[in-house]
């Protein structure tokens, strides 16, 4: 790994932290849950599904100056608290992010060894692969309107929407993603608000309004998420008042 990889954790640069170089970015193949069944009769089995489950980055760093031991352990502890944080950033993945949580802390080894790295560990759970750092989306105005939006990366992925009643207060919204269709109604989105589909920690779909869900008025025939193909995904709307609707779309990449 190149000496001069930087690292980011909710935009804070790990060289910012002083007197820390990385050395080393270790990532690891992720972890995967096979689902295989039997074949009657014949030998070996059928594989039914996989799915990704985790995906781990390692980074080893290095103190760069002569330090005694409380000034390694100070060095570790900031380590420590860069590390616990919820997006992570790499130079050698530029424009992606991974939402991650701080799997493993520098060892009270590692600080006592003079010659050792200091090593941090993060794993991705909820999102388990690299996705685009910026939303990329189309934008339509109007009381209904269609579109085609591009879904960049290699893997099916979430698409959101923003949705602004410019016109008298939204009570009804229908939405359809590449031939998927949510419908709600009994909505009460007062003029200039703004309804939100959104993900939840567990990259479940959640809209919001005002913070509150408005899952409730999700209408039984609807889908449970949006979810796409990379590739052109046909779009549209339909209000019951004039509205400025985004969808908008990260990437995600195997």
């Amino acid at each position: 790994m190149p000496r001069h990889v930087e690292a980011w954790v909710d935009g804070v640069a790990l060289s910012a932290l002083g007197a820390i170089l990385i050395q080393q970015v270790h990532e690891d193949p992720p972890q995967l849950e096979i689902v295989t069944g039997e074949r009657p009769g014949r030998y070996g089995e059928r594989l039914i599904s996989t799915r990704r489950q985790s995906l781990r980055v390692a980074i080893e760093a290095a103190i760069q100056e002569r330090f005694d031991l409380a000034g390694r352990s100070r060095i570790q502890e900031q380590l420590a608290a860069w590390a616990h944080g919820s997006v992570l950033e790499l130079s050698n993945h530029p424009g992606r992010r991974l939402l991650v949580s701080c799997s493993a802390e520098p060892t009270l080894g590692e600080v006592r060894d003079y010659t050792a790295n200091l090593r941090v560990e993060f794993t991705a759970h909820a999102v388990p692969y690299w996705e685009d750092a910026l939303n990329s989306g189309i934008a339509i105005s109007g009381s209904s309107g269609s579109g085609t939006l591009l879904i960049p990366g290699t893997v099916q992925t979430p698409v959101g929407l923003n949705i602004k009643p410019t016109g008298a207060a939204l009570t009804s919204f229908t939405a359809t993603v590449a031939g998927q269709q949510i419908a709600l109604t009994g909505l009460n989105v007062a003029r200039n608000g703004i309804l939100t589909f959104a993900r939840d920690s567990r990259d479940d779909l959640a809209i919001l309004y005002n913070g509150a869900s408005q899952l409730s008025h999700r209408s039984a025939a609807s889908v449970d998420d949006f979810l796409a193909q990379p590739g052109n995904a046909a779009v549209s709307f339909t209000a019951n008042t004039a509205c400025q609707v985004t969808f908008n779309v990260r990437g995600r990449w195997a």
